[in-house]
């Protein structure tokens, strides 16, 4: 497979290169296909910036047919994570490896899901059973998927516990080429990440039944 991107800032120079493409198609070996709109078209780079906006600033309000109320104004203090409490997952007991190990996908484990958020990835691994769950977050450590995505991945990698549902979640920063329409990648929302990740080696207690 074969996608061509490019990025320019002046726009004639696009258009330029938008003429020369086509006999890249036309002269090319036979029997080969692709999906394509004709000649490809020049568009401005959209790209997504998140920022927060103090509530004092946001006019709330609620529309309800024809009828429009006032929202009850904003109270409370701003939301400070530091307050949350330190969430920690199960891990392996200390003699859980004692009649030896065996290593397999992790796709054998547990699902997976991902998307984007701007040029952030998110991936979302949900044990296929509880006793699983403290040998995938064993081996899933924040620097192993960091290792594991590091030719795509530019930022850094969190890993959040999910209590209650036997699953992690995993934020990738800079991972998907500025995301959107701004990449040029492939896979430009990073909806094959998970696909990826499920391919990860997992050690595994030899006597667990899968």
């Amino acid at each position: 497979m074969l996608k061509v991107g490019v990025r320019h800032p002046v726009k004639d120079a696009l258009e330029l290169f938008s003429r020369e493409v086509a006999p890249m198609a036309l002269m090319s070996a036979p029997a080969i296909t692709g999906f394509t709109g004709g000649r490809p078209k020049v568009q401005p780079v959209v790209r997504l910036f998140s920022c927060l906006v103090p509530k004092t600033q946001v006019a709330a309000r609620i529309d309800m047919g024809d009828q429009t109320v006032a929202a009850p104004p904003w109270l409370g203090k701003p939301f400070d994570p530091a307050t949350l409490p330190q969430v920690g997952g199960p891990l392996p007991a200390a003699g859980a490896f004692a009649r030896g190990t065996r290593t397999v996908p992790l796709v054998q484990l547990a699902w997976g899901r991902s998307g984007d958020k701007g040029d952030a990835a998110n991936i979302g691994i949900l044990a296929r059973k509880p006793d699983y769950l403290p040998f995938i977050r064993a081996a899933l450590t924040e620097q192993a998927v960091a290792a594991w995505f590091a030719h795509l991945v530019k930022g850094s990698v969190q890993r959040f516990d999910l209590p209650g549902t036997h699953a992690l979640n995993f934020l990738m920063h800079e991972a998907l080429g500025g995301g959107g329409i701004a990449s040029v990648r492939m896979d430009s929302q990073g909806k094959a990440f998970a696909q990826m990740l499920l391919d990860f080696p997992v050690p595994i207690p030899a006597d667990l039944a899968l």
